[in-house]
């Protein structure tokens, strides 16, 4: 029997109409450790995001415009992709509506969130019933055990803020939502307020944790095994737990204000909580965390330089070295190494080439890969975890001669880029008219992007945060001095080409005026762009301006740290145009 087939006969047995399996942990963390991956066991599909749903007659998968053609390849025997945002497609709501009006739909608890389970029952109408229910724990014989790695202190030098400060600062938003306890269970929040790392999940220095904050006190749910080298220091502002232990103490609040975002809390530990009133609003740590103070960005500019210094050396290096796409990668993380500070990369890296690019998150191995060859792009997605901060940069490289297609599509993807990193934009913009305002040179020539412009950056954290981002699919929260966002439009054509080119951007002040308080955006990243990609004659003269300029203020911070040959090439890759 397949797995499909074993799930439905538990299906049967526990009298369950429909199983969903959404892409998360107890947490909502965005990757996940491997004891968490239900979705990729019993679908196929790696992807980042997605829910599988099955019923007696259907097994579907719902994802996005990244991953349509990755899934379509990795979807096991029996398994339908819905492609999530396309008009032909109904959603998970829309599908359930349509084709379930009674019955038992079931899922375990730990990995829905209480957000994602009221959206759910709210758009289903009918006799429907809800149970928890574990059916992938019994088929998952072989399942990997979750990390045992020690936890460790971010010092002072790196955050700028001690713990007991942060704690200070949540208490006090605590306050004003008229909250006496914060319950919290978002990985990285957890990381940052208490400076600490750990390493449960593969490129996110984050540990397997729940956080219950009251005016007075704090609790910590953790691994004792993991945090017993660092107890004597979490102790002096928290006592800490077992990690499980945080549904019994959760059952022993009563008549508290207890503010939580439904979001990022499971439904068990939500259902744990009944008996109080609860406060539902974004995490305070979430915007304590997304803007970061003076040492913070002083310590993220200088990890720039290292890692634009390991990314310069790797695109000579790739140039006169065609090899495979995995080796690439494999060479680009030595550069990376050789960078003091350097810990591990801060996702999987992208190296795609030629036509693997259209897929956005094409990931290359040691056994599935393709020979780069003197012609076309060479797509590579990637980032480092540093001490001193966290990285992700783009480039798409010219392997050799190139169509005018493909130098067209850089070019028109390069006007979107600058185009958003000269942005000036008052104080209040969200992501969603910054999106369109990056679109534009794209939407002028009839393409697209199914995906958005741009996320936030952690600090030594996720490579992903909230509660900002660029993006024309939901509201984000407004930009702010000191956060960082990512500036990534793309142009993918299916089996001919991806270009992306990022840069992460700082958010800063630029001045009060008339009508009100103004923001711009300065580019942490410098590294050459590709120039033998670009079409002068499509660029304007402000934009080959600004395309000077930062390749002038890119030569300025990297030639005092190169030498010889990689001398020579950042000064070429650089040159006025």
């Amino acid at each position: 029997m397949s797995n499909l087939d074993k799930i439905r006969k538990l299906m049967e047995e526990e009298n369950v109409d429909v199983y969903l399996i959404p892409t998360l942990d107890p947490h909502a963390s965005e990757y996940l450790p491997d004891h968490y991956a239900e979705r990729k066991f019993i679908s196929g599909f790696t992807g980042s995001a997605g829910t599988v749903l099955i019923t007696k007659d259907n097994a579907l998968l719902w994802t996005d415009g990244r991953y349509f053609i990755q899934a379509e390849n990795q979807l096991y025997p029996g398994f339908k992709l819905m492609k999530m945002g396309h008009p032909d497609y109904p959603t998970l709501s829309e599908w359930l509506s349509q084709n379930i009006k009674n019955g038992t739909i079931g899922f375990n608890y730990l990995y829905y969130t209480e957000a994602l389970f009221e959206n759910l029952k709210e758009n289903l109408s009918g006799e429907i019933k809800f149970k928890d229910a574990d059916l992938i724990g019994p088929l998952w014989k072989d399942r990997p055990s979750l990390p045992q790695d020690k936890i460790f202190i971010h010092e002072l030098k790196y955050t700028g803020k001690t713990a007991e400060e942060k704690l200070k600062e949540v208490r006090s938003a605590m306050k004003k939502e008229g909250a006496d306890t914060f319950v919290l269970a978002k990985l990285d929040d957890i990381a940052w307020l208490y400076n600490l790392r750990g390493k449960d999940i593969e490129a996110n220095p984050v540990f397997m944790s729940y956080a219950i904050v009251d005016l007075e006190g704090a609790k910590l749910f953790v691994d004792r095994e993991k945090i017993k080298n660092v107890l004597d220091y979490t102790q002096k502002f928290s006592q800490v737990y077992p990690y499980e232990e945080v549904f019994n103490y959760a059952k022993t609040l009563k008549d508290k204000n207890i503010l939580l975002n439904k979001e990022s809390i499971n439904k068990k530990l939500y259902d744990s909580l009944q008996g109080n009133k609860i406060i539902n609003k974004a995490n305070p740590t979430e915007m304590l965390k997304a803007v970061k103070n003076e040492i913070e960005t002083k310590n993220e500019k200088e990890i720039y330089i290292k890692d634009c210094l390991a990314l310069t050396k790797f695109i000579k290096w790739i140039k006169e070295n065609p090899v495979n796409e995995y080796e690439a990668g494999e060479k680009l993380l030595k550069f990376r190494q050789e960078q003091e500070g350097f810990l591990y990369p801060s996702f999987a890296t992208i190296g795609a080439y030629g036509k693997n690019a259209a897929m956005m998150h094409y990931s290359a191995s040691k056994e599935n890969n393709t020979k780069l060859e003197k012609k076309g792009f060479f797509l590579v997605d990637s980032g480092g975890q540093y001490y001193g901060g966290t990285t992700d940069t783009t480039r798409t490289i010219a392997m050799g001669p190139l169509s005018q297609e493909e130098i067209r599509d850089y070019t028109y993807v390069l006007k979107a880029h600058l185009m958003l990193q000269r942005t000036i934009f008052l104080k209040g913009t969200d992501g969603v008219s910054l999106d369109g305002i990056t679109r534009y040179n794209i939407w002028q020539h009839h393409m697209d992007y199914k995906c958005g412009t741009g996320h936030g950056v952690g600090y030594f954290l996720n490579v992903h945060e909230g509660p900002h981002g660029i993006s024309p699919s939901r509201k984000t929260e407004p930009m702010v001095a000191g956060m960082y966002v990512s500036d990534e439009p793309g142009i993918y054509k299916e089996n001919k080409h991806g270009i992306r080119i990022e840069n992460i951007l700082l958010v800063v002040d630029d001045g009060k005026y008339d009508d009100g308080q103004f923001l711009k955006f300065e580019s942490l990243c410098y590294l050459p762009y590709e120039l033998d990609a670009v079409d002068k004659n499509l660029l304007t003269e402000e934009e080959i301006d600004q395309l000077n300029e930062y390749h002038k203020k890119t030569y300025e911070k990297l030639s005092p740290y190169l030498e010889g040959e990689e001398l020579e090439f950042l000064k070429k890759a650089t040159r006025e145009i």
